[in-house]
C-alpha cells in the first residue's frame, strides 16, 4: 500500500513550551501523537520518552509486523495488537518508574495515539484524549475513543451532549502512561482501501474542530500541506494548547481486493443486526470474520445440528428448508444463524445455496469476545438481538393465528355443506 505521511507539532499562542511528541517513521511504518503533561517540562520528557521506547520495541517486532504482507489471519492481526500493547506497557511502566525517582517529574504522563502499518493493514492504539480519525469516501470516522471523566459521564447517561459541550472539566482525562506502572490499551485492526486518509492529533487541534472543517481542508489542501493547514486553523481560533498533526495519505489504486472489502462493510452497515453499531464498532467486529465461498446447492445449515457461527450473504441467494419444505428464500445481504450466538440448542432449518455464493462468517467464540471488550457494542447488539426475536415471535403469532381460522373454518364448511343440501 502506497502512502505518504507527514508530520507537524507547534507550541501554539499560550504555552511556554512543547509537551507534545510525535514519530513519523517510514522504516518502521510508525506514527505517533504523543501529548505530555506534568509542567516544568515533565511533559515533554514523558511524551518523547513513550515514542522514543515504542520506535524501539516496535521495530524489535519487524519480522512480525511484517508477516502480517503474506498472513492475514485473524491469529496473525491478535499477535501484532498484543506486541503494540506490550510496547506501550513497557514506556508506561518506564515513564512511571521516571517519575517515581525524579521528585521534579513526579506524576508526569503522556496520552498517546498510534498506528502502526503492515502492507494493506492499520494497527491503531490509543491511551488518552488524542484521536486518530479516518477520512473515507467522503465521510469522517473518529475511530478511537476519549478517555475523558465528561465521555465517561456522557456514555453513562449522567451528562447530555449540550452539557458535555458546556462542562469546564471536559479535558480531565481518565487514563495516562506514567501516571500508574500499568495503563488500559484500547486497540483495532482497520484493512486500508485506496484513497484513505488518517489524521493522527492532539485535543490543542481537535478542540477547535468543527462539523465539516476536516473534509474541506483535506479536500482543498495539497498533502504537504494539511498538517500546517491544521496548525492554522487551531491557532487561529485560540491556540490555547500545543498542536500537534500526522497525516497520512493513501495512493489511490485498481479495483480488486478493495471494491470486496468495501461491499462487505456496506452489506454489514445494512444488516439489521448491525443497525446500531458506529463505524468503528463495525470495523472491529469485521476484523473477527472470515469469508466463505459454497457451492450451488451446497448446504450451509442443516437442521437439527447444533452450530456456533452467524453467516451474512454477501453475494447470491439461500434457501430455507423445513422439514425438507421450502419455508423462504433469502437475497444477497441476509444475516442467518445469529442464534447460534446466544445459545448451543440445534438449527432450526436447513439453509442451502442457491447458485454460487460467498459468506461473511462470526464464531461465538469470537462474538463473546467482542461483547466483553466493549460492553456498549454489547448492548447494541444485543438490543438488535431482542428486536429480531420480537418480529419473528409476532410473525409466528400471526401464522398460527391464521391457520388456526383456516382450520376452524375446515371444521364448519361440512356441516354448512349438509345444511345446504
Amino acid at each position: 500500500m502506497e502512502l505518504s505521511a507527514y508530520g507537524q507539532s507547534d507550541t501554539g499562542k499560550r504555552r511556554p513550551h512543547n509537551e507534545d511528541s510525535i514519530l513519523v517513521d517510514d522504516e518502521v511504518q510508525l506514527y505517533v501523537v504523543a501529548d505530555g503533561m506534568g509542567g516544568h517540562a515533565a511533559g515533554e520528557v514523558a511524551s518523547a520518552t513513550a515514542v522514543e521506547i515504542l520506535r524501539q520495541e516496535l521495530k524489535a517486532q519487524s519480522t512480525l509486523i511484517k508477516s502480517y504482507i503474506s498472513d492475514s489471519s485473524y491469529e496473525v492481526r491478535e499477535q501484532i495488537l498484543k506486541a503494540t500493547e506490550s510496547a506501550i506497557q513497557k514506556a508506561c511502566a518506564t515513564v512511571f518508574k521516571e517519575g517515581q525517582e525524579n521528585k521534579k517529574r513526579h506524576g508526569m504522563g503522556t496520552t498517546l495515539s498510534l498506528m502502526l502499518l503492515s502492507g494493506s493493514g492499520a494497527f491503531i492504539a490509543h491511551v488518552g484524549d488524542s484521536r486518530v480519525y479516518l477520512l473515507r469516501e467522503g465521510q469522517v470516522h473518529q475511530l478511537t475513543i476519549d478517555h475523558t471523566l465528561v465521555n465517561e459521564q456522557l456514555k453513562r447517561g449522567v451528562i447530555s451532549k449540550d452539557e458535555a459541550r458546556k462542562a469546564t472539566y471536559k479535558n480531565v482525562i481518565t487514563r495516562a502512561l506514567g501516571i500508574q506502572e500499568s495503563v488500559r490499551v484500547d486497540t483495532l485492526h482497520l484493512d486500508i482501501l485506496p484513497s484513505d486518509r488518517f489524521l493522527i492529533c492532539s485535543d490543542g487541534l481537535h478542540g477547535y474542530l468543527r462539523a465539516g472543517d476536516m473534509e474541506a481542508i483535506l479536500e482543498a489542501a495539497e498533502p504537504g500541506e494539511v498538517t500546517q493547514k491544521f496548525i492554522d486553523l487551531a491557532n487561529e481560533r485560540g491556540g490555547k494548547d500545543n498542536i500537534s498533526v500526522v497525516y497520512l495519505d493513501v495512493a489511490p489504486d485498481e479495483k480488486g481486493a478493495a471494491e470486496d472489502l468495501r461491499k462487505r462493510m456496506e452489506i454489514m452497515r445494512n444488516a439489521p443486526l448491525f443497525r446500531y453499531l458506529s463505524y468503528r464498532e463495525l470495523v472491529t467486529l469485521m476484523n473477527l470474520t472470515y469469508t466463505r465461498t459454497v457451492r450451488d446447492s451446497e448446504t450451509i445449515i442443516e437442521e437439527g445440528v447444533t452450530g456456533d457461527e452467524l453467516f451474512i450473504l454477501i453475494k447470491g441467494d439461500a434457501q430455507v428448508l423445513k422439514g425438507g419444505q421450502e419455508i423462504a428464500r433469502l437475497p444477497e445481504g441476509s444475516h442467518f444463524g445469529e442464534m447460534a450466538l446466544i445459545d448451543n440448542a440445534p438449527r432450526s432449518a436447513t439453509i442451502t445455496a442457491q447458485g454460487p455464493a460467498r459468506l461473511l462468517v462470526i464464531g461465538r467464540k469470537h462474538f463473546y469476545d467482542y461483547i466483553r471488550r466493549d460492553a456498549p457494542a454489547g448492548i447494541k447488539l444485543l438490543w438488535s438481538f431482542l428486536q429480531i426475536l420480537t418480529l419473528r415471535l409476532r410473525s409466528t403469532d400471526e401464522r398460527l393465528r391464521e391457520a388456526k381460522e383456516e382450520l376452524s373454518i375446515q371444521e364448519v364448511e361440512p356441516e354448512w355443506i349438509m345444511d345446504g343440501e
